[in-house]
């Protein structure tokens, strides 16, 4: 009798009432499962699929109270006094009575939510409370042990090392068997594609062909990782997985300039950089206790998160989004999990709730940050990639200021003591500088030609809109009411920072408003233009601001009165600045009297000269009057009130001028100044002003050094930590409750070793308690060589992922890879030398029938190549391929018209330009990758469009696959100059040169059924395009690279197509 039968009639004994039935299909189910029912491989998965929903780890979609992801909630009493599990005891567990039922009333899952279980999920749940109701933690949330090695499972099996032993054993259990070890040929092109993303080369194949030495394959294996192209290969997948592009993403979808990043990412793995290490300097670079430039250009990898320039958008929306997108990053890349889907709610299934989701969010929120950037710039926090010849002049030039700072306040002081100098200056020196004054006392009455209005009877001074003439605080003033009545002022200077100039201006605000600035008068511009320029404003509680901007929000000086302006009252207010490049040079003044300040931001170390929106070249913007330039962020410093008497000089007045100007007085005498007010005359000492012009002389020198250097954004801690919330339904507006930064709860506890900031995540992240980082690395790395991870779903590992097909053959390698100092290359080298991986990818029927997707790797899998391998392929065959290693990106052939049929706002991305020379044959890593338009023949092959964490592709096979391989410019061009080559490298027969472009692209010789379909090919196309010359003509024209003009033409058309053909061989872009 089977166990199923005793079951049931135990159960008709003790629940009759329940009226259970014995469904045939079920019992025939319970005979068919194994011995042993695990929870974590066999139930679990049940009861994510089918139950979770209702009755998992959300708790705002939980029914009937009932939790099933938890066991002490799986195994409590019901509110009704029952049991959902009784362990030993199907008769008295709830669910089985439930999953049994007929009554669409009771039976569960219910009918409308498309769940029912099959028999034989039903037998499983049935069989494992019988056989006691063992409960587990997710797999993968346990801890790795690393597994005793398991004995040979067969001694006519070839076995090389333990990942031989693991999978063997595997193949055994199912009845199977290994394949055998794939020919020479064959395995040199698998390894050197797996580890380079390049085909080996004709002398690579003969000497590795010829060398019969036991270690071989060994010797071969060690010379690809070493490689720069090795470097290359590994780096590509790490774009994928950082979302690495070149343009923003969203709305104009402008230009960025992040490839230094990319540059490093590629030197790292060339190093063989600890891969802990590799984690923690991207991640928390910065932090580091004194990191260095390489530390820090490292965390650009954080920053690689889609941006927005849309004129409507929120910055604060937009900020959080780049905040959020860090940690689902992490979430993907690292552990496995998908953490997004704790965003909006708890997770449904994996226990993440949405309180452990913004924990980790407040990781990534603490770095000074917009939300809303120009449309071809890159936004700070920024790291200036100085080189080594640079930073010694810079560092030079520092000093060589300081020095002469120093010697600036020691002669003002030895100044101050000499009366009798002071007494032979002049009493009117303070009118000097005076650049421009604006008394504000009348507008005219009909606009100009420009359609604008004349302020002051000066052409320069114009409003679209006029503002009213009011009686003001000298003569008359001008009131601004509206939205558009702001004043130009055009013909004034276009300060620099090593400039000294000052403003002053009398005002009386009638608007205080929360959220909202008030500009008095500057240049700052908007975002397409960096916001660079000057201004002097009101922040929204009327504290009186100064600032000089080269870039926000990361590159700028800015001081802040103590003291407030308040309303419907004439003040007198005036900044100065000493054109230090500092906020202590930035002086501001209400009634005459210096301000205490304080300092938001203190770092300026490039040019606040205007700049045009689009192409970024020097002009000279207009000062503006009660209105600033950002018109499309939100933020328009709109002026409310009256505005008279604007005076801007080119110097920067004594606190002694500043006093006069408000009390409209004339200076005192020489002999009747104070103390206090002696810096004033002493600053015009013909030593003082010569020393200021060596200074300033010194302050341009450093300022053109700089002014070149590229910049690249990377993180940067803010010294005060921002408050990080929870937020509804992941909703901006709608902060729920504060949150501090943390780690899932359900994973191992965040050390009080570690501090609480992204430093601290990277060492919990690589801590050997973790069970999460280490078993993802390795599986994605597993998937790079095998086509499939161990894991399939590399970025779930969760309870929706799939169960890893060797659960002990991850684990050993995940604890072997610590254990190893998280080597990258070697674990690389232990997969490759296995015999698993040295297999032929030959299928034996029987067992592809049992398993068709190879999951069980009784033979290498074959699949369609990455979309730049195969790229890579055809140009390395052809010797198209320049191997230069890093750099900007390139732009290779593609429709011309693809980036101008968007509508959009980037100057720079407006119409694709195609590169020149050897920049069209770089490696497909390099390619350009703008993410609203990808390149599609890059596309066609499933290459991602970079806007999220991608660990693994999609490998579809269309229509559209064979159409680039035959017609794009870059696979024809590839043709053409491979058919050259067969030419001049393959010798004088026609099979000769046929089977060399067949070596040089599939790395094997042809077989002779191959080589007389080409060979017939051949004729026919020769026959053709003697018959019609101007097709061979046309043909050889296409690409940009010329042929050699002493080949023959319709030779070359005829090999074209030849070459072509072997391009279009499914193993030119299918791994075998």
């Amino acid at each position: 009798m089977s166990g199923l039968r005793i079951v049931l009639i135990f159960l008709g004994f003790l629940a009759a009432s329940c009226s259970l039935s014995l469904p045939k299909d079920v019992e025939i189910a319970y005979d068919e499962l194994p011995e042993t029912i695990d929870f974590n491989f066999h139930v679990k998965p049940i009861l994510s699929d089918r139950c979770f929903a209702c009755h998992g780890p959300d708790k705002n979609s939980r029914k009937a109270e009932l939790r099933l992801d938890l066991e002490e909630e799986a195994f409590a009493t019901l509110s009704n006094g029952n049991h959902a599990f009784v362990s030993e005891n199907p008769a008295q567990s709830e669910s089985i009575i439930r999953i049994l039922s007929d009554n669409p009333e009771e039976v569960m899952p219910p009918p409308e939510s498309n769940l029912l279980l099959t028999p034989t999920e039903k037998a499983t749940i049935i069989k494992w409370i019988e056989q006691g109701a063992q409960w587990k933690d997710h797999w993968s949330f346990v801890k790795p042990e690393k597994p005793e090695i398991p004995q040979p499972a067969d001694s006519t099996w070839k076995s090389i090392n333990e990942i031989d032993l693991f999978v063997q054993l595997t193949l055994k259990q199912k009845g199977f068997a290994p394949s055998p070890e794939a020919n020479k040929e064959r395995l040199l092109r698998r390894v050197t594609m797996d580890l380079t993303g390049l085909p080996p080369t004709i002398s690579e194949i003969d000497a590795f062909l010829n060398d019969e030495s036991p270690d071989a394959y060994e010797n071969v294996v060690d010379k690809l990782l070493n490689t720069d192209a090795n470097a290359e290969r590994l780096a590509l997948d790490w774009m994928d997985l950082s979302r690495y592009a070149d343009s923003h993403g969203k709305h104009a979808d402008g230009a960025r300039m992040m490839w230094p990043w990319r540059d490093w990412a590629i030197s790292a793995f060339k190093r063989n950089m600890p891969y802990d290490q590799f984690i923690t300097w991207q991640l928390a670079g910065d932090l580091l206790p004194e990191s260095t430039k390489e530390q820090k250009l490292a965390t650009a990898f954080n920053r690689n998160h889609p941006s927005t320039s849309e004129g409507g958008a929120i910055d604060e929306e937009n900020r959080l989004n780049s905040v959020w997108d860090r940690a689902e990053t992490v979430g993907t890349a690292f552990m496995g999990l998908t953490v997004a889907c704790a965003r909006c709610h708890d997770h449904k299934f994996d226990p993440i709730s949405q309180k452990d989701y913004f924990e980790m969010t407040a990781f990534f929120d603490n770095i000074k940050e917009l939300g809303v950037t120009g449309n071809d710039v890159n936004s700070g926090p920024m790291l200036a990639l100085t080189d080594n010849e640079t930073d010694q002049t810079l560092d030079s030039l520092k000093n060589e200021i300081q020095h002469k700072e120093q010697q600036l306040q020691l002669t003002k002081k030895e100044l101050a003591d000499l009366d009798a100098y002071m007494k032979q200056l002049p009493n009117d020196f303070y009118k000097k500088g005076l650049i421009s004054h604006y008394p504000f006392d009348n507008v005219s009455n009909k606009p100009n030609t420009d359609n604008r209005y004349v302020i002051d009877r000066n052409k320069k001074v114009t409003s679209i809109a006029p503002p009213k003439v009011v009686s003001g605080k000298k003569g008359n003033a001008l009131e601004f009411t509206g939205e558009y009545d702001e004043i130009y002022i055009d013909n004034t200077p276009n300060f620099e920072w090593t400039d000294k100039f000052s403003g002053s201006l009398w005002l009386n605000t009638k608007k205080r408003k929360a959220g909202k600035t008030q500009t008095l008068l500057g240049t700052v511009g908007g975002k397409n233009s960096l916001w660079r320029g000057w201004d002097f404003y009101l922040d929204s509680l009327n504290h009186l601001n100064a600032r000089l901007v080269s870039s926000l929000p990361h590159n700028y000086i800015q001081v802040i009165s103590k003291d407030s302006i308040n309303l419907n009252t004439w003040r007198h207010v005036a900044f100065t600045y000493d054109g230090s490049g500092k906020a202590k040079g930035l002086k501001l003044f209400i009634d005459g009297k210096e301000q205490p300040t304080t300092s938001p931001y203190d770092r300026l170390y490039k040019s606040i000269k205007s700049i045009k929106d689009k192409e970024h070249t020097l002009y000279t913007r207009s000062i503006k009057v009660a209105r600033n330039y950002s018109f499309s962020t939100g933020e328009n410093g709109i002026f409310q009130g009256k505005i008279d008497d604007i005076r801007i000089y080119s110097r920067n007045l004594s606190p002694l001028e500043i006093q006069g100007i408000a009390e409209a007085e004339d200076p005192l005498p020489v002999a009747e100044i104070k103390k206090p007010e002696r810096e004033f005359w002493i600053n015009q000492s013909e030593v003082i002003q010569n020393i200021e012009k060596e200074l300033k002389d010194l302050r341009n020198a450093w300022l053109a050094q700089m002014m070149p250097v590229m910049e690249i954004m990377v993180m940067e801690e803010m010294p005060e930590k921002r408050t990080t919330f929870a937020y509804a339904r992941g909703e901006y507006e709608q902060p729920i409750y504060e949150v501090k930064a943390n780690t899932p709860e359900a994973l191992p506890n965040f050390s009080e070793e570690y501090p609480k900031n992204r430093l601290g995540l990277a060492q919990w992240l690589c801590s050997a308690d973790n069970p999460l980082t280490a078993r993802v690395t390795v599986n994605r790395y597993w998937q790079m060589l095998f086509g499939s991870g161990l894991v399939s779903t590399p970025e779930d590992f969760g309870v929706q992922g799939a169960l890893p097909s060797h659960p002990q053959l991850l684990d050993w390698l995940a604890v072997s890879f610590m254990e190893n100092g998280w080597d990258v290359k070697a674990l690389l080298k232990t997969m490759v030398l296995s015999h698993t991986y040295r297999q032929s990818s030959q299928i034996d029927q029987k067992i592809y029938e049992k398993d068709p997707i190879n999951r069980y790797l009784a033979r290498s899998s074959s699949y369609r190549l990455p979309a730049e391998m195969i790229r890579d392929n055809a140009l390395a065959a052809s010797g198209l391929l320049v191997r230069d290693v890093g750099g900007k990106s390139v732009r290779p052939y593609q429709p011309g018209n693809l980036w101008i049929e968007k509508s959009n706002f980037s100057h720079q991305l407006l119409r694709y330009v195609e590169s020149e020379g050897d920049s069209l044959y770089r490696r497909g890593l390099y390619t350009f990758i703008r993410r609203t338009s990808p390149h599609p023949a890059m596309s066609a092959f499933d290459a991602p469009s970079r806007e999220v964490c991608t660990v693994k592709r999609e490998n579809t096979n269309t229509p559209l696959q064979a159409l680039v391989l035959m017609n794009d410019t870059q696979f024809v061009e590839a043709s053409k100059i491979l058919a050259q080559r067969m030419q001049q490298e393959g010798g004088d027969s026609l099979e000769g040169q046929i089977g060399y472009g067949f070596r040089l692209a599939l790395s094997r010789f042809p077989k002779k059924e191959e080589l007389s379909i080409l060979t017939n090919l051949y004729k026919n196309q020769a026959n053709r395009f003697n018959e019609n010359p101007d097709e061979a003509k046309k043909l050889l024209t296409v690409g940009k690279k010329f042929l050699n003009p002493s080949l023959s033409t319709n030779k070359t058309a005829a090999l074209t197509m030849v070459a072509n053909t072997i391009l279009n061989h499914d193993e030119t872009y299918m791994k075998r």
